[in-house]
């Protein structure tokens, strides 16, 4: 009421520890190879980066939380299931957003899925062969139940996952992406090699397990 007394609000937050990981990759390349070939050295940095953020990708989602791996939504210890049973695909991916919402108390951001699992999705027709995610002429919406669908094979192929990625989880990044060239490893330097290395440093943190959920089966 106006003039009364604010209503005192409280967080229960239980301390974890959580390592900060090291992803990391070298290659190596002969002298000539960089002095020879214009903008090798680019292309090789921003394949070193791919690599890089390709395993980052894989880490966030299935990622065991052993050193030096990660914690992957998927494996969390109170991360939600659905099955997918009889249902229909877009059916049992409901039934995980309903999950999410009812008993993480979270709102999905993103549903992580298989190529080869949304392509089951795209290709739903209607009884009379219409396809329900619009005509092979369009793109189509790559949302379910308005949703936005990551389709990347560092998901697990015929499980997708749902998740409120922006309320309840957090990548803290130690050290961005960091390259180095040396010519010292092992007998590189008498034979005219240079190793390049990229890496970075990183923690991926959940704050609520039951704010994610797995569909299985799909």
């Amino acid at each position: 009421a106006e003039g009364s007394v604010y209503g005192e609000a409280a967080l229960a937050l239980t301390e974890y520890s959580d390592e900060v990981e090291k992803l990391a990759v070298w290659l190596p390349v002969t002298d000539e190879q960089l002095e020879d070939v214009d903008g090798i050295g680019d292309w090789l940095n921003v394949q070193l980066r791919r690599m890089i953020l390709e395993r980052l990708d894989s880490q966030v989602l299935t990622g065991n939380g052993s050193t030096p791996n990660l914690w992957g939504a998927f494996n969390l210890s109170s991360v939600q299931s659905q099955a997918k049973g009889s249902y229909s695909i877009p059916d049992a991916i409901h039934l995980g957003l309903t999950k999410v919402r009812v008993t993480g108390r979270a709102e999905p951001s993103v549903i992580f899925m298989h190529p080869n699992d949304w392509e089951g999705v795209r290709l739903l027709t209607t009884a009379d062969g219409i396809y329900i995610f619009g005509s092979p002429n369009d793109a189509g919406p790559t949302r379910l139940w308005g949703v936005p669908v990551a389709q990347t094979t560092a998901c697990t192929e015929h499980t997708a996952l749902i998740g409120d990625f922006v309320g309840y989880s957090g990548l803290f990044i130690k050290r961005g992406l960091s390259f180095k060239v040396s010519d010292s490893h092992d007998t590189y330097f008498i034979y005219g090699k240079q190793a390049i290395r990229c890496d970075m440093r990183c923690a991926m943190v959940y704050f609520r397990d039951e704010a994610f959920c797995k569909v299985t089966g799909i």
